[in-house]
């Protein structure tokens, strides 16, 4: 479903990389860190971080570690935690889950 009511979904993932990299880039000189300190302390090279800060654009692993860095890993963690389920919702997933166990019982011949 597309959220209408947030201007961040109108940017394209290109564009919302790019304010991700400026955002890194910010958080770094607020670190007082030199581009050369931060790319040895996170282990890319300091052309590798000049990338980031410019396109937004790398791994996964290299999230992780300027995660940890900053202090932010729980954070990132916290971002992709699922949340539990009520009881009803529990109670509407066995519903559908059924109906369709259902549904393929009467496909098969």
């Amino acid at each position: 479903m597309v959220n209408f009511i947030n201007p961040v979904y109108a940017k394209t993932n290109d564009e919302l990389l790019e304010v991700l990299g400026a955002m890194l880039k910010q958080r770094r000189i607020n670190n007082n860190f030199t581009q050369q300190e931060f790319a040895d302390a996170i282990g890319i090279s300091k052309d590798q971080l000049s990338k980031i800060e410019r396109t937004g654009k790398t791994t996964l692993a290299t999230l992780v570690a300027i995660s940890r860095k900053f202090n932010l890993l729980q954070q990132l963690l916290n971002t992709y935690e699922t949340p539990e389920l009520t009881p009803m919702q529990k109670y509407e997933i066995e519903q559908k889950t059924a109906k369709l166990k259902i549904k393929r019982k009467r496909v098969k011949k």
